[in-house]
């Protein structure tokens, strides 16, 4: 499944933050609005939350409200922390990208074909 940018960088990060043995964790938004700054990325306390309910919304993560609205409680889904795994790895960002992009290999290879054969029959 191939998400948005900014859906990407926060369950990448949400995934490390499992993985360190913190699920279910409480989780400041500024802390989300400061990693996606680092990303280049525009962010305010509302993007974060609405980045947070798209990812709910998907099935990957259980959201609670907590900590007075400056934050929340994070679960992430197994498919979720799988996704947050490749996410969080080149290779998995690279493997998803042509996986959901196959279409393009083939239209490519397909062209490259039709130049060759083209070339081999203007060579005779």
């Amino acid at each position: 499944m191939w998400l948005p940018k900014d859906e990407r960088i926060l369950l990448a990060f949400c995934c490390t933050k499992t993985s360190r043995g913190e699920a279910p964790f409480d989780i400041r938004y500024q802390e989300l609005v400061e990693k996606l700054k680092s990303k280049r990325m525009y962010a305010d306390k509302q993007s974060v939350r609405e980045i947070l309910f798209k990812l709910r919304n998907r099935n990957l993560l259980r959201l609670c409200s907590s900590m007075e609205g400056n934050g929340a409680r994070i679960t992430l889904h197994q498919q979720g922390y799988d996704l947050g795994v490749t996410y969080g790895s080149r290779g998995g960002i690279i493997a998803i990208w042509c996986e959901e992009y196959m279409w393009i290999w083939v239209i490519f290879g397909v062209i490259i074909g039709l130049i060759t054969l083209l070339v081999t029959m203007l060579k005779d």
